[in-house]
């Protein structure tokens, strides 16, 4: 993804667990000093699929560095059941022109 787009990103869980119950889901993208969370309720989350689907704003995005930030999914269901995801890399591209269009 490039700083300063809106970019539509699509988390496939690869896991046998029934997520159909979730009460909450944080989706959380980390650079050096900048953390970006999204819950449940600003995420679209299919539960035949376990594909999440995250969009992130220009401003969210001009938040990050160029590079790689970190992205990580934690969630719990609602009988109290708390898991976490391995910790991913995500490439941020540069842009030459800051801020919001």
């Amino acid at each position: 993804m490039y700083r300063g787009t809106t970019p539509t990103l699509y988390l496939e869980l690869d896991t046998e667990l029934d997520l159909s119950n979730l009460a909450e889901m944080w989706v959380t993208f980390k650079s050096p000093t900048v953390e970006i969370t999204k819950t449940l309720s600003e995420v679209a989350f299919d539960s035949e699929t376990n594909v999440i689907t995250v969009i992130l704003s220009q401003n969210e995005t001009l938040q990050l560095f160029n590079g790689k930030a970190d992205v990580q999914v934690r969630l719990r269901t609602n009988d109290d059941l708390a898991y976490a995801t391995d910790i991913l890399d995500v490439e941020i591209g540069r842009i030459l022109k800051e801020g919001v269009i």
